[in-house]
């Protein structure tokens, strides 16, 4: 398995500063169309660097609560809110989202974040399911899964591949691969793949995407059918931007 900590840990000892929590926080408003958040609970299910626990405190969330299987993701999410929010009141705990009873015990929140995550759990559907559990009636839920492609079981051996190599090596392959990336993506979307949305990085999106193992996708068929099943009415959706990134859902809970 990929170690997603470390991979947020070096981001964030290289990138992340008031700048890219400034990012963050404007691409929580636009995904929401909110400005504000006063008032709500807020989840974060795979907080990684713990950068969007911060931007939604930073929009007044009252309560928010970041999750995470990984230690070093949690230790990374202390170190970034003492350095960019020191007196604010979040609680970051290492937690395995496949845990129904722990899932079920944090509570239900008005707005429950799991961007990018729930696909690495290797048990997706369980992942969401359980993530369902935390959304209040009438609360939203955010999900960011990556597309179903033709490619997409090509790119799962390859993470797979790439995940059993030692560090060293793992560095190696990475360095071409970026620049295949780079040429890849603008020749999709005709942007800079370096001006990164949310706050992230495009040399750290590399490491991910390479290395991010479990791997799991769906279309958006897939995903709209299962949640809708669940009493979750879709209201945005924003597809991904090249083939096997990640479509973005907003869904409410009835």
């Amino acid at each position: 398995m990929f170690d997603f900590g470390a991979n947020w840990q070096a981001f964030s000892d290289k990138r992340v500063d008031i700048t890219r929590l400034d990012a963050a926080t404007r691409s929580l408003q636009t995904l929401l169309e909110r400005d504000s958040l006063h008032g709500a609970t807020f989840l974060d299910v795979g907080c990684g660097s713990g950068l969007f626990s911060i931007a939604a405190h930073c929009l007044g969330a009252t309560r928010v609560v970041g999750i995470d299987i990984n230690p070093r993701s949690i230790s990374t999410s202390l170190q970034n809110q003492a350095r960019l929010a020191p007196n604010a009141c979040l609680n970051f705990q290492e937690m395995s989202v496949l845990d129904a009873d722990a899932m079920r015990g944090l509570g239900q929140f008005d707005l429950v974040y799991a961007w990018g995550s729930l696909h690495h759990t290797g048990a997706m559907w369980q992942a969401i399911q359980n993530t369902m559990h935390c959304v209040a009636p009438h609360g939203t839920l955010v999900l960011a899964l990556y597309n179903k492609h033709g490619t997409s079981p090509m790119w799962a051996a390859i993470k797979r591949h790439y995940s059993r190599l030692p560090r060293r090596a793992q560095e190696v392959v990475a360095i071409p691969f970026g620049g295949v990336m780079y040429t890849a993506k603008w020749l999709v979307t005709r942007q800079n793949p370096l001006k990164k949305e949310r706050g992230m990085d495009f040399w750290y999106d590399v490491i991910d995407w390479l290395g991010g193992y479990p791997y799991e996708y769906a279309t958006k068929k897939q995903v709209e059918e299962f949640c809708a099943k669940r009493s979750f009415c879709l209201k945005r959706y924003f597809p991904a931007q090249v083939p096997t990134g990640c479509n973005e859902f907003v869904f409410e809970r009835e």
